[in-house]
């Protein structure tokens, strides 16, 4: 699909340069802040960004990884135009397949045996020929669902979804595992390189969340899982060695280091981001299954004593022991098995080890009064949230200041919902656990789950991802570096005294679909705010939620660009959260629009006309009456 058929071209032909007051910096100087909050200035706020997509890949990511063609399964490691991580001098070359004497170009050179096993030292210098390398598409699109709405596309043939058909993809390639794993580990050295870790650092990072696969170790010879009948699933292990090598890093530019266990055995949401995309969200396959959430605990046990064996603790201060656990999760299941991953981290790898818990998207039920409030044992602990504004159809047809103030209302009452030692009064917090938002972006009008179809359609039929060098507006960028800023000071919820502050995602993004997602893009663009030092409550540099609000363009033809447009899809389909909030919905400037807003059940659509015609026979009924006893000489008396 080329990009002229989206609503996004307009964007493609502006100016790549910032052309505004906004210019990008490194960590701001403590003397350039005052604090009158006496709370903010003994606080030490956790600002990072998640290195996501690489140990646990995602197509909205890294779509050309999971654009898995023919020469791919022939053993070649030929990349695609504007792939993250190729090298600079690509070519189109010819080569002779050795088996059968036929010319093949876009592949490396192929013998009767592949060249096994990735070598870094070796440069691979060759473009995927779309000619001659064929789009391998395994997967049905599936039909929409409540949390992946997908438009047009559902039925038609598409590449891998997520790591489970990745895998089954790849293991079908000439030399099976071994060309698998070749391939995979071309993305695990080349996505993720020390400069990137380095520009985070230069721009005031301090914690870096590293999303990983729980197979991550799995052929690590000191891996140490009892046995189940997990370990005959389709992935590809063997980026614990890329781990390593990034906490070296880090430690050398001074930065923390949090893995975050991003999938568990039966999936604990049925996401694509579990590793395991099941076209329903829904916990019960992990929940559900005590061999399951036993074999998590054990996982998590050696990734923890690997970490300790290897000398890595003293970078890696973190963990998130289990990612987005969803709604319908068993809270009895949950709970014991946090209160079980915090006793074997603290006793593996020190009391003063941080962990961090999914909080089910629905921070408030945790806020019991007793849900690891004790300071002693439930210090450096923190509740993970997650908030993005393009997950729920209503959001994304907000304005420019709607976003905005449903920043300063609903996100920043969602953060204060939790957690507080006198719950339900919600004035003393908790001495133990506190709340981090362990994930946020800048993107507002872009549905991912809608998009990303059409980038790997793209890449199936032209060879190359739409947008992949998309550029955004002046004005565009204007309102991401206001919205960015508004939600830096909402989740450190300053006033409150229950946030420990917000980690980014992500860290970078291949091509310019999804612009807004990519942290070291806005750092260079300018929409990505200087990070306060750690000390300094973002409020004090940028002022309150409502001060942004108020000098924020709310020009919508300039800024809002929705794809899907929201006010084609049934929002009955996914709809997650709901703006009830007077101050947010009451913006003069929405647009006009034939039809804006979930679409109401029949019966409360005819409440309105159902209302009028019983006041019709209301009226008839009393006037027949009247003429009834009228008729009989029956005449009411007026007093």
């Amino acid at each position: 699909m080329g990009e002229s058929t989206t609503t996004k071209s307009s964007h493609s032909s502006l100016e790549s340069s910032l052309e505004s007051s906004f210019t990008p910096t490194t960590k701001v100087p403590h003397h350039d802040h005052k604090s009158n909050n006496a709370y903010a200035n003994t606080k030490t706020y956790i600002r990072g960004v998640n290195v996501g997509g690489w140990l646990m890949a995602e197509r909205f990511i890294t779509p050309y990884l999971f654009a898995v063609n023919s020469c791919h399964l022939q053993g070649s490691l030929c990349w695609y135009p504007g792939q993250m991580g190729a090298p600079s001098n690509l070519t189109l070359t010819s080569a002779v397949n050795a088996k059968n004497g036929t010319q093949v170009r876009g592949a490396d050179t192929i013998t009767e045996e592949p060249l096994y096993g990735y070598d870094p030292q070796t440069s691979y210098h060759t473009l995927c020929d779309p000619t001659i390398c064929q789009p391998v598409l395994p997967v049905i699109t599936k039909e929409p669902t409540d949390y992946h709405p997908q438009v047009s596309l559902a039925g038609t043939k598409d590449y891998p979804v997520d790591e489970w058909t990745l895998g089954e993809t790849l293991r079908a390639a000439v030399g099976g595992l071994t060309t698998a794993r070749r391939y995979m580990e071309r993305h695990w050295d080349t996505f993720v390189v020390e400069q990137n870790f380095a520009d985070l650092a230069d721009a005031g990072v301090t914690h870096l969340r590293i999303p990983m696969s729980y197979w991550i170790r799995r052929d690590e010879e000191d891996y140490n899982v009892p046995q189940h009948a997990n370990d005959d699933d389709p992935y590809i292990s063997g980026g614990w060695p890329y781990f390593v090598r990034a906490c070296g890093w880090a430690r050398k530019y001074n930065l923390t280091v949090w893995p975050d266990l991003h999938g568990a055995p039966g999936s604990e949401n049925g996401f694509d981001n579990s590793g395991h995309f099941l076209g329903r969200s829904s916990c019960s396959g992990w929940d559900q299954s005590p061999q399951n959430v036993q074999l998590t605990l054990d996982i998590l046990t050696d990734l923890a004593e690997a970490i300790r064996a290897q000398g890595l603790d003293d970078v890696v201060t973190g963990f998130g022991i289990l990612n987005e656990p969803f709604a319908d999760c068993d809270a009895d299941v949950l709970r014991n098995y946090y209160n079980q991953a915090l006793s074997m981290l603290r006793s593996t790898l020190g009391e003063h080890v941080s962990v961090f818990v999914g909080d089910m998207f629905r921070g408030f039920r945790f806020n019991d009064g007793a849900f690891w409030i004790d300071a002693e044992e439930h210090h450096d602990t923190y509740l993970d949230s997650h908030p993005y504004h393009v997950f729920f159809e209503q959001g994304r047809a907000f304005t420019p200041r709607q976003h905005i103030a449903y920043v300063c209302r609903s996100n920043t009452g969602e953060v204060k919902e939790c957690c507080y030692e006198d719950a339900p009064n919600n004035t003393v917090p908790s001495h133990g656990i506190s709340r981090i938002i362990g994930e946020w972006s800048g993107a507002y009008d872009t549905l991912p789950t809608a998009m990303v179809p059409y980038l790997m359609k793209g890449i199936s039929t032209f060879g190359q991802a739409p947008f992949i060098n998309r550029t955004l507006s002046r004005e565009r960028k204007d309102f991401l570096r206001h919205f960015v800023e508004a939600q830096m000071v909402a989740y450190e919820a300053r006033d409150a005294g229950v946030s420990s502050g917000w980690l980014f995602w992500n860290f970078k993004m291949e091509g310019g679909a999804f612009a807004e997602w990519d942290f070291l893009r806005g750092v260079k663009e300018g929409w990505m705010p200087p990070i306060p030092e750690p000390h300094v409550a973002s409020e004090d540099l940028y002022g309150s939620c409502y001060e942004i609000y108020n000098r924020t363009n709310d020009d919508y033809s300039l800024v809002v660009d929705e794809f899907p447009d929201p006010r084609t899809l049934d929002w009955t389909q996914w709809q997650g959260w709901d703006a009830n909030d007077d101050f947010v919905m009451s913006d003069p400037n929405i647009p006009n629009a034939p039809y804006y807003g979930p679409p109401r059940p029949w019966y409360i659509r005819m409440l309105f006309p159902m209302m009028l015609a019983g006041l019709f026979v209301f009226v008839l009924r009393r006037w027949q009456t009247r003429k009834r006893r009228e008729s009989v000489g029956y005449t009411e008396l007026k007093v």
